[in-house]
């Protein structure tokens, strides 16, 4: 069996699905691009289906509430999207643009470790928090810490060959 690429490439999870919306199809839906539209101007978007990456298509979106609804090509009643509803929403990495040099997107900061500037190993990123301010690092090692990803102040650097981000960030905090 052949697998295909969209099976095996990276799937980032920039949206959830909420409940259907209405008779013709339409389903609610929360984003979590910043800013939020972007999440619309990916064609092609992704669903779990326990193991599988399932690519979807919209045709159409209206700003409602706090999110979208959108209408998904081919699902045309509110049975036809019920089972989306709480699943997410993703996208293929190699979808993201380009980024210039020294710009990162956090997902590419998971699993990298994170050492102070007395080069104390504090843990490896497992997350973020948005704060409303600035988005926290979540570091998990023999405690967890959670650092301000702040340029210049906390986060130092980031080593991609040796993936690992320096921080200016005492252990006992």
């Amino acid at each position: 069996m052949m697998m295909n690429q969209a099976d095996t490439e990276q799937k980032i999870i920039v949206g959830r699905f909420g409940s259907p919306f209405g008779v013709k199809g339409w389903i609610k839906l929360q984003s979590f691009t910043d800013p939020e539209d972007n999440l619309l101007d990916y064609k092609c978007w992704y669903w779990s289906n326990q193991d599988n990456w399932i690519s979807i298509e919209h045709d159409d979106h209206v700003r409602h509430g706090k999110g979208w609804i959108v209408h998904l090509v081919g699902y045309d009643s509110p049975e036809a999207v019920r089972f989306l509803a709480g699943n997410d929403v993703a996208i293929a990495r190699s979808e993201f643009p380009p980024l210039a040099e020294g710009e990162f997107y956090l997902n590419d900061l998971l699993g990298f470790s994170a050492v102070n500037l007395q080069g104390i190993e504090l843990g490896t990123i497992t997350g973020f928090i948005d704060s409303g301010a600035h988005e926290l690092l979540v570091i998990t090692g023999t405690k967890e810490h959670l650092v301000p990803l702040i340029k210049g102040v906390f986060f130092k650097s980031i080593d991609k060959p040796k993936q690992q981000v320096i921080i200016d960030w005492d252990p006992e905090f």
